[in-house]
C-alpha cells in the first residue's frame, strides 16, 4: 500500500487509474492509499462502506495469467486415477468421473506438476474431491522442491487458492496427513 496526496476521492481514483499496478484504493479523512496488486491476490474484494475501500477487480482479474502445465507425475497411482486427471482442464470433483487423481494410501504422497517454461507462480487454485475431501486439510505446495506454503485446515475446502509467490519450473503437492492423495483439478497462477 502506498499513501498519496488528494484532497477528494475522485482525484485519488485518478491516482490508481495512472498506475498499472493500483487495483484499488481507500480514501480516509484526506489520505489516500493505494493498493499494489502484488499485496494481494485474492480477486474478491468489493467496495465496503465501512471503511471506503474501493477496488477494480475486472482489471485486476485481467492481469491474471493461468500458467500451462505440460506434464506430472505422481507418487503412486491407485486404479486408473493417474496424475493427468489433475491437468485435463476437467473441473468435476467427482472420482468416479474419471476426472480426480488418486495415490495409494501410503504416508507423504504427492504430485507434481512441470510447467512449459520457468514461471513466478503467484497462486495455486486446487479442486478437491466432493467425498473425503479432508484428506487435503494439511499439505506442503512446493516449487521445485522448496516449500512456498503449508497448508492446515480444520475444516475441508471444495476449491481454494493457495498463494504460492515463488519461481521455478515444477509444482508439487505433497500430502501431509499421512493417507491418500486426490486432486482433481490444479491450476497455477502468476500476476
Amino acid at each position: 500500500m502506498e499513501s498519496v496526496p488528494g484532497n477528494a476521492v475522485l482525484q485519488c481514483s485518478q491516482h490508481c487509474a495512472s498506475r498499472p499496478t493500483c487495483f484499488g484504493f481507500s480514501w480516509l479523512q484526506g489520505l489516500c492509499r493505494l493498493f499494489d496488486r502484488l499485496a494481494f491476490i485474492n480477486d474478491t474484494w468489493n467496495s465496503s462502506d465501512a471503511c471506503d475501500v474501493y477496488t477494480r477487480s475486472e482489471q485486476f482479474k485481467q492481469l491474471q495469467k493461468r500458467l500451462k502445465f505440460v506434464g506430472c507425475k505422481q507418487s503412486s497411482t491407485h486404479s486408473s486415477h493417474i496424475c493427468d486427471n489433475a491437468i485435463d482442464g476437467n473441473r468435476k470433483k467427482n472420482l468416479s468421473f474419471g476426472s480426480c487423481t488418486h495415490t495409494t494410501g501410503n504416508p507423504f504422497e504427492w504430485w507434481e506438476g512441470q510447467l512449459d517454461a520457468p514461471s513466478f507462480v503467484s497462486y495455486v487454485t486446487i479442486y478437491n474431491r466432493q467425498d473425503y475431501a479432508e484428506r487435503l486439510n494439511k499439505f506442503s505446495l512446493q516449487m521445485d522442491g522448496v516449500e512456498c506454503n503449508r497448508v492446515s485446515l480444520t475444516l475441508p475446502f471444495s476449491v481454494a487458492n493457495f498463494s504460492c509467490n515463488a519461481f521455478g519450473s515444477r509444482v508439487r503437492v505433497t500430502n501431509l496427513f499421512g493417507q491418500y492423495l486426490s486432486i482433481c483439478e490444479i491450476e497455477a497462477y502468476t500476476l
